[in-house]
């Protein structure tokens, strides 16, 4: 294994550059009238036809294909049908990571304009551009359609062919989760945007979308708890549309919310779930097979920790001031220099919170009596663990942990009772 130090590069020069390419990048894409020229540049979407149900969340993908042109910056205006379809959400995806200035949608005209630019080389093979989530507002069928004013450019010039633009149609069908004529709702978080994640915000905020049926919404009902599947009971007034709570604990909760309508009838529950760990794992249990080895031979580590909450994730190990990389447990490290050197391990969890440990170790040169015990043969321990990791992996984290610990222990136990032997002969 190499763990190497950072490398940088930079300097006001590089910032100048870098910091000119953005303002002319937002130049052209926030006057797109300067550069004119057309090229074979196009712009599609990843399906022809979509069909959703009325309450359904969907993607669709802007792709770009330079047409054999360098391109440097892109922007994709995109307009549909608002009172179909409503946007929540455009990312970038693909070649063109930096956002480009003057970047917005709107859900009253039903226009979208997404630009961005690279620094690191011209795009030019065909790919993902920007991922565009639309929520179903109610039945019937419309188009999405990629514009005119879409722009595909090449240091400051136009490739972008506007008669090879792409469209799709959507087509919105009945909810099979709701009966004719009830209204639906659809919960989201700001603070906790997806129900897969695990995120370190312990205050939770809510909004509702709510999909009218054959009568306006006059109250809803929630409840905030820890179980998948409640009936929500505490009343609060139609006009609301969003919930907060703060100082919520580590764990899995769930937002349960229903709407009664002025005829009587009720929504569906609304069930959204959120994932919130703000600690730490344990502290790490790290173990070196020795402290002082000979130039040539491999340091030995085994580490292991537990998280309560959202489980390790990964660990991360570093020397001196090299990168954290991700690694295993039990880890050789070879062709160490002679010195000294500071190991470090970071343990992750899927929340992204860390704790760390630390040791170190001393490579000497070769030849130096380092007074080791009869019979030590280097790795001949950490063989074993290497060994026997194979058969722990399958087990859960808890046992993962106390079988690391214990094979750590007969390592340092074996090493410490070998030498007593020694000086007792």
């Amino acid at each position: 294994m190499s763990l190497t130090k950072p490398t940088f590069t930079g300097g006001q020069e590089v910032r100048m550059k870098q910091f000119l390419s953005v303002v002319v990048v937002g130049m052209m894409l926030l006057l797109p009238g300067i550069s004119q020229a057309q090229g074979a540049a196009s712009m599609s979407l990843d399906q022809s036809e979509y069909s959703v149900e009325r309450g359904e969340q969907f993607d669709v993908i802007v792709s770009v294909n330079p047409g054999g042109a360098l391109l440097d910056t892109a922007r994709a205006v995109v307009t549909f049908d608002p009172t179909l379809l409503q946007v929540r959400n455009v990312s970038l995806v693909g070649a063109f990571d930096r956002v480009a200035p003057g970047n917005e949608y709107n859900n009253e005209t039903g226009k979208i304009s997404w630009g961005a630019f690279t620094l690191e080389g011209p795009v030019t093979a065909q790919g993902p551009f920007a991922t565009i989530t639309f929520l179903a507002l109610q039945e019937g069928s419309g188009d999405v359609e990629i514009s005119a004013d879409s722009r595909a450019i090449e240091d400051g010039e136009e490739k972008i062919d506007t008669g090879n633009l792409g469209s799709s149609q959507v087509t919105v069908g009945a909810s099979s989760t709701a009966e004719a004529g009830t209204a639906l709702l659809v919960v989201e978080s700001e603070s906790h945007p997806n129900e897969v994640d695990w995120f370190t915000v312990s205050d939770v905020a809510f909004t509702w979308t709510a999909l009218q049926g054959d009568s306006p919404i006059t109250a809803y009902y929630y409840t905030f708890d820890e179980n998948s599947d409640t009936e929500p009971s505490t009343y609060v007034d139609g006009s609301t549309s969003q919930l907060s709570f703060t100082g919520v604990a580590d764990g899995v909760h769930y937002l349960h919310l229903k709407g009664v309508q002025a005829n009587g009838k009720q929504t569906a529950v609304a069930h959204r779930r959120v994932n919130i760990d703000t600690t730490a794992p344990h502290a790490i249990e790290l173990v070196a097979q020795t402290n002082k080895i000979l130039e040539g031979e491999s340091a030995w580590f085994t580490f292991a920790t537990i998280d309560e909450t959202s489980g390790v994730l990964q660990y991360q190990v570093a020397i001196n001031d090299s990168e954290y990389q991700v690694q295993e447990s039990p880890l050789e490290i070879s062709d160490l220099a002679v010195g000294t050197y500071f190991f470090r391990v970071a343990a992750l969890d899927r929340a992204g919170n860390a704790s760390y440990g630390s040791t170190s170790i001393r490579v000497y040169p070769e030849g130096t009596d380092l007074s080791r015990p009869d019979g030590f043969e280097e790795n001949q321990e950490l063989t074993a663990i290497a060994r026997a990791g194979a058969a722990v992996n399958s087990l859960s984290t808890p046992k993962k942990l106390l079988i690391t610990l214990i094979l750590g222990a007969i390592v340092i136990v074996g090493i410490i009772s070998a030498r007593k032997k020694k000086k007792l002969n």
